[in-house]
């Protein structure tokens, strides 16, 4: 009696990809949908191995989709347009909400250069090559390993691009605006009296403000909002300048941690005028009573 041969291993370890995908998904629930995935790619032997992927698979760009583009953000876009036929956005509409919110493709390849229709048409391939597997049929079902892997394959590459993408797009998103607006919001601060820093002298001067990081809040159908951390050096200034000329006056140079959040409507995202600037400058260190020489020291560790 002939002995039936054993699986052979695929070339790419498709089960293996959908394990290390897993910590890409956005939700507690789409973990599992992608384990599911995996777990049903790991079951070589399973005649509906690509059927039982492809349902799990599906359930997971779905409930991507819930999290990434919530319906009423992808209409609330200027760019969106109601599909003929469609009670709700179509997939074209809301990946690209999840990849650059309420921008327009043409703002996002000013900014970034980047051209986002290639990786949205790459998903919505992959996946309708997919949704066929879905309902199994005795006449449509895949018993190939390698066919099931090149498929399997194709579909997850799809998706870590696009989860990789969603991340590293709103990234170049907001390096793109902060590089913009930072020069002129940066002068725009020194030119102020900081409510923080007023209280510990009589006046002061901003001298430099450096930054350190920044980091993407949010991009909705109407904002982009994002912050930065830094610090911000100074001059505190006891008695009037008559007074620090006789020696009866001081100046004192320090620096404090300083946190800015920045929320830019999407229709003029780098017009300074238009956006709504907020600004906190940590002077707690100033007031500390531990050991060093009066507490005024460097407190650039501080955290916003």
């Amino acid at each position: 009696m002939p002995v039936a041969p054993l699986p052979v291993a695929p070339a790419i370890d498709v089960a293996k990809l959908g394990h290390s995908m897993i910590d890409l998904a956005p939700t507690e629930f789409t973990r599992d949908a992608m384990l599911g995935a995996a777990l049903a790619l790991d079951q070589r032997e399973n005649p509906l191995r690509l059927n039982l992927f492809s349902a799990a698979i599906r359930i997971f760009l779905d409930h991507v989709m819930d999290a990434l583009a919530p319906r009423e953000q992808v209409e609330a876009c200027r760019w969106f347009e109601p599909v003929e036929g469609q009670d709700k956005p179509v997939r074209k509409a809301r990946l690209t909400y999840a990849l650059i919110g309420g921008l327009t493709v043409d703002q996002v390849d000013e900014l970034t250069g980047i051209d986002v229709k290639p990786l949205i048409n790459e998903v919505i391939a992959a996946y309708s090559a997919l949704n066929k597997h879905v309902h199994g049929r005795e006449d449509t079902i895949v018993r190939d390993l390698g066919e099931q892997d090149a498929i399997a394959h194709d579909v997850l590459g799809a998706l870590a691009d696009l989860l990789e993408a969603q991340r590293d797009y709103r990234d170049e998103i907001v390096r793109g605006i902060a590089d913009a607006l930072q020069s002129e919001a940066v002068q725009a601060f020194t030119t102020e009296t900081v409510g923080e820093i007023d209280i510990l002298a009589a006046h002061h001067t901003i001298d430099w403000v450096g930054i350190d990081e920044r980091w993407v809040v949010g991009i909705t159908a109407s904002h982009v909002e994002y912050e930065i951390t830094g610090s911000v050096g100074v001059t505190l200034l006891y008695g009037s300048g008559s007074d620090r000329r006789r020696g009866d006056g001081a100046e004192m140079a320090d620096e404090f941690p300083i946190g800015m959040r920045f929320r830019a409507p999407v229709e003029t995202p780098v017009d300074l005028g238009a956006a709504e600037i907020t600004s906190e400058v940590d002077t707690s260190g100033w007031f500390d009573d531990g050991e060093d020489d009066g507490g005024n020291e460097d407190t650039g560790g501080s955290a916003f």
